[in-house]
């Protein structure tokens, strides 16, 4: 019997000025009344499976605040009256309330796809052509299109308000948030509900999602980047914080659900030895990471056979021991990123079914005593999955319950039964993402945020100290509502939130974001509340914006000179490529991480007669071609196709093609009936059974084929 262990991971940063009392972004009441609501709400479905939902404490707090009636911007443009609406607060919505999926929550709503449609010009929005019915019309759609698809059936009050479609009223409006702030008051007691059952197991994550190992030792950096740079600051040697992070957490959880929780999700997976004596002294039992870090800490090499199934199957689908009592599961990298970014482009069924025999793969791999453990982030993925999401998790919950040889286990009552036998010798320091933290420290922004922040905790450790009593050993707030405005309590809290890992995910080059401005300026926000709570000057630099060029970065470069390419699948010379156009899925605005993604980048540009393309591929493109197929997929000119084989020989438009370290492909013009001057428009799509990826995520790859004399200068897309 293969034991399987599900995670979803729930979380949202502190988005509450905790100052002020309002929050900047709306993200944690639009969530709610989708993800939060709807993960537990499909699980009852299937009493027959068993699944960890992990709630962040930092989540828990802001869920009830929203439900109390905390204010954000995007609030307050929704509550105008529509016939009051000046023309700033119409660009303002304009901005914001379309930032959702454009397929599965704008257009998928006919009335909400009307009014993008209306609204969106060719070069900037077009407020002119709404009416005073389109814009309250529009209020309402930018709440009511998050709400959970089985909550429109189960809530009559939302319910009729998908029946009507258009024609809102201001009361309608009324009744939406309403309905929202009655889901968010219900989730805590419906996840307790579930918990009461047996069906859930709640687990946690230190309060304000710090990365645990950087504020325990700031150099447990260096044993994946030896040669990283560090910032160089006082007070950053936050142990006491990590302590405080994970008793606020066993507090908080505590009061909500009755118990104390026995499994611990550290924020990004992000573990290291120093981390383990606080974790157990906490009360934690167990806690999850990913594979990689197994790999590391072995010394292992978990190399996936062509059904996927790692190396060394008994090492990863077992848990182990960490410390004298704690246990550590590895969750299974390839099944968790193909649920969280590949199968939302398959047929449900089918991915439902691959995703079932890839875990019956892995337990036979592993043998009769198989522990696989799929984790991951669990509200992000599903707006990008036809019908939310429904249709897969139902179809995988129906074989999950159906299955003969597949059980699904709660860790804190499976390991208790059955301790692991096996110890770690030695624990990498490290987290999902690449195994390291360079996401979150190292990069000159990161670094000037670590510094801002340890000078703001130097003033508040000797505030601390004068004070003779330490906040950080009393109890969590009980609401965000009701915290002090001044004095220790009130600096300590806004530090912890500063301590979260989310600022720091937008720092750096890693990952774009159009509101990253908006991340940067909280958590600045965040340290200046420090300040003022002491009653002690803002430092100037707190003023000034970390982030280089918050706006959104393209996913892809122009090509800059006519290319001189040899097709024979190597990095043969650096200039063949040195002047095409690159798109690196690192870049991508529209999708997080990628990190076991095969695609990584793809060049492009033209020669004289021929567009050139080469992609690079997550290990050699010759041995990934074994287990799947590559596109180049033509949206202009429509219905091209380019296919790369097993072999590595194309097929499709004249095109030859060579594959071993990397992918070359050359297509000539005249089989994509295209001459100078004319746009090409494609992605490149690599298919492997149901599951799928394809780059840039949205929107294709776009450039203009060069006249006679674009030679050695720059042509624009």
């Amino acid at each position: 019997m293969t034991r399987l262990a599900l995670l979803w991971h729930q979380h949202q940063p502190c988005y509450v000025d905790l100052r002020r009392g309002e929050a900047a972004m709306p993200w944690v009441r639009l969530h709610g009344v989708k993800d939060y609501w709807g993960m537990p709400s499909i699980l009852r479905e299937f009493p027959g499976v068993k699944a960890h939902v992990n709630l962040v404490p930092g989540l828990i707090l802001q869920v009830e605040a929203a439900a109390a009636g905390l204010q954000d911007p995007w609030l307050r443009l929704a509550r105008i009256p529509a016939e009051d609406l000046t023309g700033e607060a119409k660009q303002a919505i304009l901005g914001t309330f379309f930032m959702a999926h454009e397929d599965n929550l704008v257009r998928a709503n006919p009335r909400y796809g009307e009014l993008l449609a209306k609204a969106r010009g060719a070069d900037r929005w077009r407020p002119e052509a709404l009416a005073t019915g389109d814009w309250r019309d529009l209020q309402v759609w930018h709440n009511l299109a998050w709400f959970h698809p089985l909550l429109r059936e189960e809530n009559a009050a939302v319910k009729e308000l998908f029946r009507k479609q258009r024609g809102f009223t201001e009361g309608d409006k009324e009744v939406v948030l309403a309905a929202q702030r009655g889901t968010l008051a219900g989730l805590v007691p419906l996840h307790r509900e579930l918990q009461e059952a047996g069906q859930i197991e709640i687990t946690t994550t230190p309060c304000w999602h710090p990365i645990l190992p950087l504020l325990c030792r700031m150099e447990s950096a260096r044993v994946a980047m030896p040669n990283v740079q560090l910032p160089r600051a006082p007070a950053l040697d936050m142990e006491d914080d990590a302590r405080a992070q994970l008793a606020r957490a066993v507090a908080i959880h505590r009061e909500r659900f009755g118990r104390n929780p026995k499994g611990l999700w550290p924020s990004e997976g992000s573990v290291s030895p120093e981390m383990v004596a606080l974790v157990e002294e906490a009360g934690f039992r167990w806690m999850a990471t990913d594979e990689g870090v197994l790999e590391s800490s072995l010394g292992a090499d978990f190399r996936r056979d062509g059904r996927g199934v790692a190396s060394q199957a008994s090492d990863l689908y077992a848990p182990w021991r960490a410390g004298e009592r704690l246990s550590i599961v590895f969750r299974d990298h390839t099944l968790s990123d193909l649920v969280g970014f590949e199968y939302k482009r398959a047929e449900a069924e089918a991915a439902a079914e691959d995703l079932v025999a890839r875990i019956r793969a892995a337990g036979r791999a592993a043998g009769p005593d198989a522990l696989v453990t799929l984790a991951l982030d669990g509200e992000n993925a599903w707006e990008h999955f036809p019908g939310l999401g429904v249709p897969f998790l139902r179809a995988f919950y129906r074989r999950l319950q159906e299955a003969k040889d597949i059980s699904t286990v709660h860790l804190g009552q499976e390991l208790q039964d059955g301790p692991p036998p096996r110890r770690l010798e030695r624990l990498w320091s490290g987290s999902w993402i690449h195994r390291n933290f360079q996401i979150w420290v190292g990069h000159p922004e990161d670094n000037a945020g670590w510094e801002l922040l340890g000078q703001a905790r130097s003033s508040l450790l000797a505030a601390t100290k004068a004070a003779g009593a330490d906040p950080r050993t009393g109890p969590p707030p009980k609401s965000l509502l009701s915290l002090p405005k001044t004095g220790l309590d009130a600096a300590w809290e806004s530090m912890f939130a500063a301590e979260g890992s989310d600022w720091f995910w937008w720092y750096g080059e890693e990952h774009f974001s159009p509101v990253a401005g908006t991340f940067d300026a909280l958590f600045r926000g965040h340290l200046q509340n420090v300040w003022a709570a002491l009653g002690l000057p803002v430092p100037p630099a707190l003023l000034r914006p970390i982030k280089a060029g918050a706006a959104r970065a393209p996913a892809w470069t122009s090509p800059w000179a006519l290319l001189e390419v040899r097709i024979d699948g190597r990095r043969s010379d650096y200039y063949e490529w040195i002047s095409a156009g690159h798109y690196a899925s690192a870049k991508d605005v529209d999708v997080m991480d990628r990190s076991s993604a095969w695609i990584r980048d793809v060049y492009f540009g033209f020669d004289r007669k021929s567009l050139l393309v080469r992609v690079d591929t997550q290990g050699r493109a010759k041995d990934g071609l074994g287990s799947r197929k590559l596109a180049i997929a033509f949206v202009s000119p429509s219905g091209k196709t380019v296919t790369v084989g097993a072999d590595g020989r194309a097929e499709g438009c004249g095109a030859a093609a060579a594959a071993a370290e990397i992918v070359e492909v050359c297509v000539p013009l005249g089989g994509l009936d295209v001459v100078p001057g004319e746009r090409i428009e494609f992605f490149v799509e690599a298919a492997s059974g149901p599951a799928s990826q394809r780059v840039p995520a949205r929107e294709p790859i776009s450039v203009q084929v060069p006249s006679e004399d674009d030679d050695r200068v720059r042509w624009l897309v």
